[in-house]
């Protein structure tokens, strides 16, 4: 990635957010506890900075990603975009901001309205945020479908008649037609085979640079993190246990639950062997976590404290910070 690009202030600044469900039972819909899905996180990304967010399944990193866009109400915490806490803003307000943050769909089928060709999907968003109409809104979207890899006869099609990789151009050419600042994307080529994966992550990088845009890169894909990263925020059971400079986090890892996931990434070189760290045990549930470190019931290097005292991120070395009293 470029570093040149990067400037001091954020772009957007995430402080102690937390997003709680409530988990009902019964036919009176009676209270049976909560899930702590998303539990106290804090970061930043920079303007034109790529921040991989990663972790297990159901650790909490869709739920992040859609908080933070506020498609989903945050239950505490701030979301600073440009300075100003979104949390606080009215839903006039918050549309208006919504041309500025968009999100790329894991699913590239599901995202798209089956009853809509694609030139209309795509259009959609001029039309909400009124940027654009008659012959300007055509010859916007004619050359955004170009510069996804999109043919212009496309447009009259309708999502099931496009392959998953052209329907995925499809949900970028969306994101990007109102020139956003930040995009997060969740999951945004598990659903393709390899050699689209590759073409659509090209293509992510290439719109970067162009347009300078920022990206939450969502993913369980510890290889496509690394490519695309600037840095990596490491998440268990709803907190962030680790966050640093990607190539630092991947040589060095500092946290143990980081440690076992880079431990099981195949390495390039096939006479290379990278011994593979099994965690004994599944995740904790979110409804009913562990006290102390959330990590301790499966970390093989835990000690007395580790069940008791809930570790905080620190700074172990610059810009790296980890949450383990080991460090």
């Amino acid at each position: 990635m470029n570093s040149a690009r990067l400037v001091e202030k954020p772009l957007l600044r995430v402080k102690g957010l937390k997003k709680i469900f409530p988990v009902k039972e019964g036919i009176l819909s009676k209270r049976k506890g909560y899930v702590y899905a998303v539990d106290g996180v804090s970061f930043d990304i920079k303007r034109g900075e790529t921040l991989g967010l990663v972790g297990e399944s159901g650790c909490g990193k869709t739920t992040t990603g859609k908080t933070i866009l506020r498609l989903i109400e945050p239950t505490d915490g701030s979301i600073e975009f440009e300075g100003v806490d979104i949390c606080t803003l009215r839903s006039d307000d918050m549309r208006r901001l919504r041309s500025k943050m968009q999100i790329i769909f894991q699913d590239p089928y599901s995202s798209l309205n089956p009853r809509m060709t694609v030139g209309s999907i795509v259009s959609e968003p001029l039309d909400i945020h009124k940027v654009a109409k008659g012959s300007d809104k055509e010859e916007r979207v004619v050359s955004i479908f170009k510069r996804v890899g999109l043919k212009t006869e496309d447009m009259r099609r309708y999502p099931y008649q496009l392959s998953g990789g052209e329907r995925q151009r499809v949900g970028i050419a969306r994101a990007i037609i109102l020139s956003p600042d930040l995009i997060v994307g969740d999951e945004p080529v598990s659903a393709l085979d390899a050699s689209i994966q590759a073409q659509v992550i090209n293509l992510l990088e290439d719109l970067q640079e162009e347009f300078h845009l920022s990206y939450l890169i969502i993913s369980h894909d510890l290889s496509l993190i690394e490519h695309m990263s600037d840095r990596v925020a490491v998440m268990y059971l709803g907190k962030l246990v680790e966050i640093g400079d990607s190539n630092k986090l991947y040589a060095f890892p500092q946290h143990p639950y980081t440690e076992a996931l880079l431990s099981a990434v195949p390495l390039p070189d096939p006479t290379t062997r990278r011994e593979k760290i099994i965690l004994k045990g599944d995740p904790p549930s979110p409804i009913n976590p562990p006290s102390g470190c959330y990590f301790h019931t499966r970390c093989p290097y835990k000690f007395d404290d580790c069940k008791i005292i809930e570790p905080t991120l620190k700074e172990v070395n610059s810009g790296h910070f980890v949450a383990c009293h080991l460090r």
